[in-house]
């Protein structure tokens, strides 16, 4: 049995875990489309910004005796909410499932890798 010393619910870097992962990393990446406008000569006058959206990737471990249950082009709640660096607000959209990478090796535990994009003009039904 381990001995367990001083404080034991610390956080280090990782604000929370999802449900049944062992966090490693996670990554968000925030990006929207560009219009350039531009005038008669074809020089740039001005830029709009539109279709905001963060990409989400996690990384970490899953117990090798129960995989994981979701799949891809489904919505996934995160524990570990985002920073609003969009134009808009994160309080409304869906996290969707883009990819699920899983490794087997010679271990108690299964590497994860899932990829999500979260789309705030796109609400659940």
């Amino acid at each position: 049995m381990a001995t367990l010393l001083g404080a034991t619910n610390g956080v280090w870097g990782i604000p929370a875990q999802q449900t049944g992962f062992l966090l490693e990393g996670v990554t968000w990446s925030y990006k929207c489309q560009t219009k350039h406008v531009m005038n008669v000569t074809g020089d740039r006058t001005g830029r709009s910004d539109f279709d905001e959206d963060c990409t989400i990737a996690l990384n970490g471990k899953i117990p090798a005796s129960s995989a994981f249950s979701g799949s891809i082009s489904t919505t996934l709640a995160l524990a570990t909410v985002p920073t609003d660096h969009l134009i808009g607000t994160m309080s409304a959209g869906l996290t969707i499932i883009d990819t699920i990478e899983v490794t087997q090796a010679a271990d108690d535990y299964r590497s994860i890798s899932l990829s999500a994009t979260y789309v705030p003009t796109i609400v659940a039904p």
